[in-house]
């Protein structure tokens, strides 16, 4: 069966506008995390019985955009390990380097799916990406259907059938998120996912970034009727 598949990526370059100058908020969300994910790293990993049969240890940031961000992240989870490292052999220790200890490849595709071969990976991460849904939930934008999400362009929850799509939606693409890392991580890996979460009870209309994203949807709608 073939499947077709359309990309929106972000800004690239390094202008003004790219997301490599836009995207500090996501960037300290990672940093704000550092402590929590090397004690996750520590107490989880066990490097001794990790035994794969592979010549490197292979750590894969499922990011939505390109930036320095994910080298912040995967950084932060390389220090993480080697102190885990020191910490169970306690013969064969190297001291710190400067220097990058690390080769870095890019990957193309969607991470709703695999996109790694199958047991290759020993801790995968992911900062803010998995609100990006696979495609927009059925029946949001059709005016005569009861889950049509009117000028909204987020999941504000404040038309109900249209968080009900939306719940639907992200539903299928977590289990599949997770079903393909799943796949890719090896046997005793870790997979760190962090995001955004709200308590029960709680619109995103309330909050500073619902109203945020609200004003430039306002905006693209009036831009879309001039």
């Amino acid at each position: 069966m073939s499947t077709s598949s359309q990309s929106y990526p972000m800004s690239g370059g390094e202008d003004l506008h790219s997301y490599i100058h836009n995207s500090s908020y996501q960037k300290a969300a990672i940093d704000s995390l550092q402590e929590k994910r090397r004690l996750y790293i520590l107490e989880k990993i066990d490097l001794l019985s990790l035994k794969t049969g592979l010549s490197t240890f292979t750590i894969a940031d499922f990011g939505c955009s390109v930036g320095p961000n994910t080298f912040h992240a995967v950084q932060n989870i390389i220090d993480a390990v080697k102190l885990k490292h020191m910490k169970e052999n306690t013969v064969l220790t190297q001291p710190p380097s400067s220097e990058r200890e690390y080769f870095s490849v890019g990957v193309p595709g969607s991470f709703y799916g695999r996109v790694l071969p199958r047991n290759s990976i020993h801790v995968g991460h992911t900062s803010y990406t998995i609100h990006w849904l696979s495609k927009v939930p059925e029946h949001v934008c059709e005016k005569k259907s009861p889950a049509w999400n009117k000028k909204y362009i987020q999941c504000n929850n404040l038309i109900e059938e249209a968080a009900k799509a939306y719940k639907i939606q992200f539903t299928k693409d977590m289990s599949t998120f997770l079903e393909a890392r799943a796949a890719e991580i090896v046997p005793g890996g870790l997979m760190i996912l962090q995001g955004q979460c709200l308590p029960d009870g709680v619109l995103m209309s309330e909050t500073w970034e619902g109203i945020v994203i609200d004003t430039i949807g306002d905006c693209l709608m009036d831009m879309e009727k001039s």
